[in-house]
């Protein structure tokens, strides 16, 4: 991605969650800030470089709700560091095999 303008494939609502999501072949879970969130995906702070289709799994709580699905990378942006700050990515995620009743939850936080 160019850092150019991030065209969107369904209405997203800015939030500040922490959600958990695992690595392909890692063990534990890692805590990401979620920037932005829609029915479809979300946008998130990620400390590493992802590549789109990389596939990670995602346990999220949102206003009570655990939301488990996976999600594909779709772009991933370098976030430019801070004062000797570690790089941080700003990465695309599209949710992936998620329930009708969790997709419908978000469509309704998110006003879609």
């Amino acid at each position: 991605m160019d850092g150019g303008e991030i065209k969107r494939k369904a209405k997203r609502k800015e939030v500040f969650y922490e959600i958990k999501v695992r690595f392909t072949g890692q063990l534990n879970y890692t805590f990401l800030v979620v920037k932005d969130i829609s029915a479809i995906g979300m946008r998130v702070i990620m400390p590493r470089l992802l590549s789109p289709g990389d596939i990670l799994e995602i346990l999220m709580l949102i206003e009570g709700r655990e939301i488990k699905c996976s999600g594909k990378v779709a772009w991933s942006l370098l976030l430019r560091p801070v004062l000797g700050m570690i790089p941080s990515f700003d990465v695309g995620v599209e949710f992936e095999g998620m329930n009708a009743g969790d997709k419908e939850f978000l469509e309704k936080i998110t006003g879609q």
